[in-house]
This record gives structure tokens, sequence and C-alpha cells, in this order.
């Protein structure tokens, strides 16, 4: 994925027309005429949009500090576009431009797959299979880790080359990091946004989207008491009310910054942490209202629950008009039931954060669920997917910048290599099929030996996945996964109300990402698949032709 940022002076649109790539990102800057003590919560200016084929939009400019505003806009077609801005402010209101929107190899944002409301893709309409990544700290520094540009451009180098698409941050550190331009705020009291912090993190969002991937945006993290920048610290009304101008006012900043590029919006990470949930649900639920009321460009929006939850307790914003997805889960126990559980709403569900790995306490205890060995994280892995969910993993030594893991930042830490190695299997098995059309079908699988439940782990009692489980995806008639751990023998398959044909099967190890071949099934009835061992197996089952197959798809 490209991205062309095309920045242009007023004068220079009134001499010149501005080509922008489709997908691209238009940005002019603009110059106030008055004095204010804070122009950030001082001016207000949006501007206003049109292009080809598409109603008129408006976003909100953004100060950039002294006098400087800054509009951007990403075109998503071909043609000449015009903009013109309204602001309080006498040298932004009346300004305006015009640009010519031409082709590019763009991709665009992350969006949903059409047709298949489960599933993503990027807007020009190429399938996406989301292969996350956490790296909260990404736009922040700290000397004790050794986290800075440097190493963070190193780390992004390395998940790229690793098949990671997606990768979430905070954009305000809950460990309270600033980065090479100071605080995200000079003072969050006093809503004097400091611009330097968030130049720096315009710098590091290129670097991302220059590699390809699609950034997750964190607004800011709930209050757990370990931050004086969480939601809960911005100022409150003469009320005491936490929806507030304050914190509308700075997701209004953050579209207006950000939704130009290739990402998506997480309103609140572990938004349940605060001691009052329903002021917590009336805070999220008005700043996503903001959020998507205030960003032509659609961006997905999503929510970040904390803690060990029921399925109720996860989803309470999966009817919002604001919410893109089922879920957005912090679930380290029932993964693959309360990830089927929260597909009810008929979007796609990511399990966000179920593992470190080998993430170490000072001690060096491996002190976090599901995380003590690539056995047991690629189980969980393997749970979400084969529930038609998707995941967001991480590693101890890079999810949060070195911070609570023992050591600095280092992504390339040998203990990381088996699950680096074995998570990008992972996608290399779902990318070459049509993973869309996968419907879960745990029905259809059935063994002598019953499924497992969570297991204490061996490490310090964290949690682990049951050690024995089989599931299966399906596109009757068509293509059928299997997944099998803890069991070795014979396991049987349905094939549902498919015609009789004849099934190619093979065996997949997700270990070391090799096939082997089995004899081909024939005929209605179930498929017997057989597991070597009592580690986790795929088996892929294929009408050898599509004519052949013939079958009813459940998914279109």
């Amino acid at each position: 994925m490209l991205l062309t940022l095309v920045s242009m002076t007023a004068a220079t649109q009134a001499a010149a027309a501005t080509q922008v790539p489709r997908f691209g990102v238009f940005e002019a800057p603009l110059e106030q005429a008055g004095t204010y003590p804070n122009p950030y919560t001082a001016v207000t200016a949006t501007a206003t949009f049109e292009g080809p084929g598409r109603a008129a939009g408006t976003i909100p400019l953004f100060w950039d500090g002294g006098k400087t505003w800054k509009l951007r806009f990403s075109p998503d077609a071909k043609g000449a576009w015009k903009w013109r801005v309204r602001s309080s402010d006498a040298g932004l209101d009346g300004q305006s431009g015009s640009f010519r929107c031409v082709a590019s190899k763009n991709r665009g944002s992350v969006a949903f797959m059409p047709g298949h409301p489960y599933h993503f893709a990027y807007q020009d309409g190429t399938p996406m299979w989301w292969c996350g990544e956490t790296a909260w700290a990404l736009y922040t520094n700290s000397a004790q880790e050794n986290h800075n540009r440097t190493t963070v451009e190193h780390y992004l180098d390395v998940r790229a080359a690793q098949g990671f698409n997606v990768i979430h941050s905070m954009l305000i550190s809950e460990a309270d990091w600033g980065n090479d331009g100071g605080m995200p705020f000079h003072d969050l009291g006093a809503e004097t946004i400091n611009p330097a912090y968030w130049r720096e993190v315009d710098a590091r969002l290129q670097s991302l989207t220059r590699r390809g991937i699609i950034a997750g945006l964190v607004l800011a993290w709930t209050d757990k008491g370990k931050s004086r920048q969480s939601w809960q610290h911005f100022p409150e009304d003469a009320r005491g009310i936490l929806i507030d101008a304050a914190r509308l006012g700075y997701a209004r900043y953050v579209v207006a910054r950000y939704s130009a590029f290739p990402v998506y919006f997480v309103i609140a990470g572990e938004w349940n942490a605060s001691r009052d949930d329903e002021a917590a649900r009336r805070m999220c639920n008005a700043i996503g209202k903001e959020i998507q009321d205030n960003d032509p460009h659609h961006r997905m929006r999503a929510i970040h629950p904390g803690g060990q939850n029921s399925p109720e307790r996860l989803k309470p914003f999966a009817e919002a008009p604001w919410n893109d997805f089922g879920d957005y889960q912090q679930n380290y126990s029932s993964i693959h039931a309360n990830l089927l559980a929260c597909r009810d709403q008929g979007k796609p569900v990511v399990n966000s954060e179920y593992a470190y790995y080998r993430r170490e306490a000072e001690d060096g205890t491996l002190n976090k669920p599901n995380s003590a060995s690539a056995e047991i994280t690629r189980a969980c892995t393997w749970d979400i997917v084969m529930g038609g969910g998707y995941f967001i993993t991480g590693f101890g030594t890079t999810y949060f910048g070195g911070n609570r893991c023992r050591g600095p930042f280092d992504v390339d830490a040998p203990k990381n290599d088996d699950w680096e190695q074995q998570v990008q299997h992972v996608r290399k098995f779902f990318t070459p099929r049509e993973w869309w059309k996968l419907e879960p079908h745990d029905e259809l699988i059935s063994a002598p030996v019953p499924r497992g439940r969570d297991l204490a782990g061996q490490r310090g009692g964290n949690i682990c996945p049951p050690e024995v489980t089989y599931w299966a995806l399906a596109d009757i008639g068509r293509e059928y996964i299997a997944y099998v751990r803890g069991y070795e023998g014979e396991c049987t398959l349905a094939l549902g109300d498919a015609p009789a044909t004849t099934y190619t099967v093979r065996c997949f190890d997700p270990r070391t990402g090799g096939y082997a071949a089995l004899p081909d099934h024939s005929g209605a009835g179930p498929a017997s698949l057989t597991t070597p061992d009592e580690q986790d197996w795929v088996f892929e089952v294929r009408a050898s032709s599509r004519e052949g197959g013939g079958g009813r798809s459940l998914s279109g």
C-alpha cells in the first residue's frame, strides 16, 4: 500500500491544479487571522468537500501550532473535488480550493466486505485477511526501554515482513509516555494540546501506511489508576459529567488529524475498568457518536473491553449505530465460545487481546494468560479463527514498548522466534482460499472424546485453552476445514446436505506450515479424519471441482 500525502498552500493551489492519488491524503495548510490564548479550544473550523458521485461531506480542521491550521482529506473517487472552509476565524473562513483525484495503487483503509459482513476488505474491494499485532506504545518514547523512532521503524520493518497488516496502538499512552515532541497535552486540565507530539505521531503513522499496515488508533484508556491522561482525567463540565466538550473536542481533533489515513478508531481501551460502568458507557457512546458524525471517511469504529468477560459483558455497545464490530474483545477464557456468541450482530469479531507471548515479570515468571508457550498461544489463535473471527496477537518484548515485561523493547528477541514463525502459517493457510465463505459449523465434527474446558496453566495459575477440542468451518459442498487438538485417532466430519462428489483431503501442520496429501473422500457421507498424534492438526476437505461439488453455500 502506498500513501501519498499531497500538501499544497492556498497560493500554490490557485496557480495550478493539484493531483491527489485515489485513497491518498490531500492536505492544505491554512493560517488563522486572530490571536487566541488557546486556538485548540477557541476556534471552530470545518471544511465541506464535494466530489464525483459523492454527496457533500464535512470534516473538522485541526490546529497545528502557531497560526497554522490544516485540512486533511482522502478522496475515494477519481475526478474533480472542491472544498470550502467555514470558521469562527476570519482568516480561515471562506478559504477554498480544488484538486483532481487520479488513479493509484492505493487500497484504502479497512472496511466491511460487501456481502460478507463478518469479514473485511480494503476500500478498493480487495479482500483483507486481518492479521493483527499489538504495539500500544508505538507513538511514544522511553529511554529506559530503548523505544524511539529508530527502534519503532525497525519493528515495523520486521512485522511487515512477517505479514502483519494491522497494528493497534494508543494515541495517549497509559504509561504517561511522550515522544520527541513532548507530551500529548502541555496541560490536559487546561486543554492545551501539544502539536509537536502529534507531528511525531503523524510521522510514525505514515511509516505504518508506507508498509501497507492499517493503524488501529485507541484514543485514550479508561482510568485504572495508572495514568494521568485517561479519559476520566479530561476536564469535566460544571456538573462533573464525563460527557463534555473536552472529550468530544479531542475526539474531533483525532478525526480531523487522522481519518484521512488508512486507520480505524477504538473509542476507549478497557472502557469498563472505570468504577462507574454506567457513566463510562454514556461517555463512550457520546464519543463514538462524535467520531461517527465528524468523519466523512466512515472509518471503522470499535471499543475495547477489559477483564474476563461473559458474552453479555463483552458486547454492551454491539447495537450502537457508531460501532462496527460485533466485539473487539479482550478475552482470555472460553475464547471460541465467546467469539461465536458475539457474531449475533452480523459484524466482524476481533479478539484484540488474548495473549502476550512469553511476557515475563522481573523475576522471570511468565505472567500472562495463554502466553507461556507457542503451543498454548497457537491453540488460542486457532480457536479464534475457527470461530470465523480474527485476532490481534502480541509479544511481551514489544506489545507495550518494553513496559510490563522484563528487559527493553526488542523485536529481535530470540524467545519470540517460534511464535513469530507459526503465526504466519495461520495467515498463509487462509489467504489462498475464499475464507469469507467459510462459516462456523462445529456441529459437523465429532470425536469419541468430549471437548475440554479451560485449564489453570503450569505458570502461575494462568489460564490456558482446553487441551482437547475440535472445530469446523464449512462452505457446504465445496470446502470444509477441521481443526483437532489433544486427541489421537479418528474423527468424523459430516458434510451437511451436500450431494455426493469427490473431495481431496489434506492435513496441515500448524507448527511447520506444511501439507500432507491424504486419500480422497467420495460420496455424500461423513469423512473420516485421523490425527497422527495429540498435537493440533488442521484438515482441508475440498470438492475436487466446483462443478462437481455443486453444494449449497451458506454464505453466498
